[in-house]
């Protein structure tokens, strides 16, 4: 039992010490290839140089038939130089023998990489709707082996897809390497470059960058339709704006929106009141009736591929002459007739005379129209306002509520003065009463108003001497009233149809009251007349006492000489 595992023992010892000797036989000496560039284009040059650490060495360099280089060579190494490498299968096999190590052939093999600089990115459109789906495809340059190729999408700098084949391929295949990148076009996209790398896989996470080709993106939003905001009716030969709105646009600054009317476009304004809306404004005149085609048309002018968007509308246009009223002046008494008219209307016409909110005539028609309504002329009228009005109800009333169109007119009756009256003020303050008392040296201000068409002009008539007295167009005032002051001030207002006065009687305490020489005057002749009329009064009775029993005799005589009786 023992003999048998001490066997085993020693087996495995031989066993270990022959393995150990035929590695080191045929690690004894190395073979290295160097190559430079470690990639080559096609048409382009590379050096290769095959060494070996054997002192005394059959070296043996061999390269797919046709391929032949420029050489130079040592004891140990070859270097050979292509100035123009015109083969996709670029493969260098270096062979060794040894001859001082007795040893078995060895050789090493290195497979270059070819490639050339041809990259395409299919075309996109001129420019991308925002949240629609696109592709970037990529199409690399031709490289053998094809996985050597990595194709790299990048947004800015930044990695957003990578993609390489997984098979070497053959050399005579021109099979071209694909990547291509899916996403949805976004506002952040526009004026974004996106590039597609091609690199060359060197091994030990090694790339070299052979290639690359960028694009950049537009992009654009243009989601609605313009839209026409005011589709009332119009008036015929009255300029009105027309005012169409673009939402949700970008780039605004863009965006191109424009009026046409039967094909000719008109002058219009844009403007931008946000950051995505367009506006187009366009003064308009309507010079004939019925429904008149306007159209709003929006475009990118720089983006001839995004088709333009149009809104169309019929505006109904019509004649409307603006309604007048008549209302002659009128002395007060007349009668007056205030007229209300419409010349000229393309609809229904319903025609009104108001005075405030009551109806006075009203009338109906589809041409024009007269109504009117008969008042007299009285003070209290003046200045009383009528209103003519008009309503129109056109074609299509879903879109717009009846026309309204008014004209206030005002009534002026001719009238005398009427109403005066007077304001006191006595230190300021205002006072009442007839007559009115002041004290010596107090200040008294007198202002007269009157109503009456034409307005009355006002005149003072001031009963005093004194001085110090200011009038003016409404009032009389004295500044420091002394007894010369008092007596009856009367204020009289005139015009070309008759007067109107009022008076007030100023006293001044604490003196005898002075009365007027024209009133004396005028007391005495009254006086007089009185007298004069009692006493032809009295004589007129006397005399008709004695005829009252006889015509020929008074009754006294008779009284006194009887009738006696024979």
């Amino acid at each position: 039992m023992m003999d048998s595992r001490l066997f085993l023992t020693a087996a495995c010892i031989w066993i270990f010490t022959l393995l150990f000797a035929v590695s080191a036989t045929e690690t004894e000496f190395e073979i290295s290839i160097d190559v430079n560039p470690e990639a080559v284009e096609f048409g382009g040059s590379i050096d290769m140089n095959c060494s070996t650490t054997c002192p005394d060495p059959t070296v043996v360099v061999e390269y797919k038939s046709g391929i032949n280089p420029n050489r130079t060579k040592g004891r140990t190494w070859y270097y050979d130089y292509f100035s123009l490498v015109q083969e996709w299968d670029f493969t260098l096999v270096c062979s060794v023998i040894c001859k001082s190590k007795n040893s078995k052939p060895k050789e090493k093999k290195m497979l270059v990489t070819v490639y050339n600089r041809e990259i395409n990115i299919t075309s996109l459109p001129e420019v991308l709707e925002v949240n629609r789906r696109y592709s970037l495809q990529c199409i690399g340059p031709r490289v053998y082996p094809n996985n050597k190729l990595i194709l790299t999408w990048l947004r800015g700098s930044e990695i957003v897809q990578r993609n390489s084949a997984e098979n070497q391929g053959l050399p005579d295949e021109d099979n071209r390497l694909r990547n291509v990148f899916n996403f949805t076009a976004s506002l952040s996209d526009d004026g974004q470059e996106y590039t597609c790398l091609a690199e060359v896989d060197l091994g030990s996470n090694t790339t070299m960058s052979i290639t690359n080709s960028s694009v950049t993106l537009q992009t654009y939003s243009f989601m609605d339709q313009p839209r026409i905001l005011d589709k009332r009716p119009k008036e015929v030969k009255q300029e009105v704006i027309l005012t169409c709105e673009v939402s949700d646009v970008y780039p605004v600054e863009k965006m191109r929106v424009r009026w046409f009317q039967d094909g000719e476009e008109l002058n219009s304004v844009t403007t931008r009141p946000n950051s995505n809306t367009v506006q187009s404004t366009a003064a308009w005149t309507p010079q004939e009736t019925g429904l008149i085609e306007v159209v709003c048309m929006a475009d990118f002018e720089k983006y001839p591929s995004v088709p333009s968007k149009n809104h169309t509308v019929f505006i109904e246009v019509y004649v409307f002459s603006s309604p007048e009223i008549q209302i002659p002046t009128s002395h007060e008494g007349n009668l007056v007739n205030i007229t209300c008219h419409v010349l000229n209307v393309s609809g229904d016409l319903e025609l009104k005379l108001k005075k405030e909110n009551d109806i006075l005539a009203k009338g109906s028609s589809s041409t024009g129209l007269t109504i009117s309504h008969t008042v007299q002329a009285q003070a209290k009228l003046d200045g009383q306002q009528f209103i003519c009005e008009a309503e129109l109800k056109l074609q299509d009333q879903s879109i717009a509520s009846p026309v309204i169109k008014q004209q206030v007119g005002t009534l002026h009756v001719l009238y005398k003065p009427r109403d005066t009256f007077m304001t006191i003020s006595v230190n300021n303050k205002t006072v009442s009463g007839f007559p009115v008392e002041v004290t010596k040296a107090d200040e008294i201000t007198l202002s007269c108003m009157s109503d009456g068409r034409p307005s009355p002009v006002l005149e003072w008539v001031n009963p005093s001497n004194g001085n110090n007295i200011e009038i003016g167009p409404r009032f009389l005032r004295i500044p420091y009233i002394t007894s010369e002051h008092q007596g009856i001030y009367i204020c009289r207002a005139t015009n070309q149809y008759g007067s109107d006065e009022k008076d007030v009687d100023i006293r001044v305490k604490g003196t005898r009251y002075r009365v007027s020489p024209i009133i004396c005057v005028t007391i005495g002749i009254a006086i007089g007349l009185i007298i004069t009329l009692i006493n032809k009064f009295s004589t007129a009775n006397r005399s008709g006492s004695y005829n009252v029993c006889d015509r020929n005799q008074p009754v006294g005589d008779r009284s006194m000489n009887p009738i006696r009786d024979n």
